[in-house]
């Protein structure tokens, strides 16, 4: 079963899982116009509300979500990898690491 993901800008390098997606699972991407982008393997488990790749992502590079940056890369994020904390910075909010370990290991986010 395929599942759908909103792509809210044309820019943008994620898109928004609109339910969650299983591991290998085929993730639909849409635009604001409800028109297909592609599709997309998700790499790992991403939960509704969560960011996946829609291209392989530097580290240092903006994540563009909705026209503007949210964050920077930290590693390299390959496409269809779940763009989170074990891979991104806010460039708003410092998150302390203790809570990024505790969010990964809350949601049960693969790591290397």
């Amino acid at each position: 079963m395929t599942v759908k993901a909103i792509r809210l800008a044309q820019q943008d390098n994620v898109a928004t899982l609109l339910s969650d997606a299983d591991k290998h699972q085929v993730v639909e991407v849409i635009d604001d116009k409800n028109q297909s982008v592609g599709q997309f393997k998700a790499l790992q488990a991403i939960p509704f509300g969560n960011k996946i790749a829609l291209t392989a992502i530097a580290p240092q590079q903006a994540i563009q979500k909705a026209g503007y940056s949210v964050g920077i890369a930290v590693k390299p994020i390959p496409v269809g990898d779940l763009v989170h904390v074990q891979n991104v910075r806010s460039s708003r909010v410092d998150i302390p690491q203790n809570i990024i370990e505790q969010i990964i290991q809350q949601m049960r986010i693969e790591t290397p």
